[in-house]
């Protein structure tokens, strides 16, 4: 005759436990999956950022955009967010794509992803945010052999089978807040 105590179960015959769990079930593994925000990156490339590093995703006014003069094309301007002066980042051709208001059909309403790192903020304006997903670290590749040569120094990895790629947001904040030679 067994008794339960608590969870554990023990044998009458001689006190030892039977086992941890009553049930014998295995348990439960951790979740080590991380979050992303996925978005369209140039064309049809979708790409990843990690959540973390994400403070906001709004809507674009593009009449709420200041063009600042003698920029890198890929810089669009700056804007007011939260109080404070956000520079944008037209992320297509930051990676070397179509500028977003080049591209057929005209975007109408971009996107512009917040992200920080420390204290230093940076809007990327894109044309589409897609969702959250939820990626196993293991599964991101870290070659970047699949990417055109403007997107490396921002990629981090990929994920196979069109899954896309895995961008680091410090890397794309440190290069877009570059002073220009």
């Amino acid at each position: 005759m067994s008794t339960l105590s608590t969870d554990i179960a023990w044998s009458a015959a001689d006190g030892t436990p039977l086992s941890q769990d009553p049930l014998g079930l295995e348990p439960i593994s951790e979740d080590t999956r991380r979050r992303f925000l996925r978005f369209k990156l140039s064309g049809t490339d979708g790409a990843l950022l990690p959540l973390q590093d994400i403070a906001e995703v709004m809507q674009l006014d593009a009449l709420g955009v200041l063009p600042v003069p003698d920029m890198p094309g890929w810089l669009l301007g700056v804007c007011n967010w939260r109080g404070e002066m956000l520079w944008l980042v037209d992320v297509n051709v930051l990676v070397g794509g179509i500028p977003l208001w080049h591209q057929t059909p005209t975007v109408v309403e971009p996107m512009a992803i917040v992200i920080q790192a420390g204290n230093r903020s940076v809007g990327l304006v894109v044309d589409l945010v897609h969702d959250v997903e939820l990626v196993a670290p293991e599964s991101i590749h870290p070659s970047k052999e699949f990417c055109s040569p403007p997107l490396v120094p921002f990629v981090v990895g990929h994920l196979p089978g069109h899954g896309g790629a895995v961008l680091d947001a410090t890397a794309m904040i440190e290069h877009s807040l570059q002073t220009p030679s």
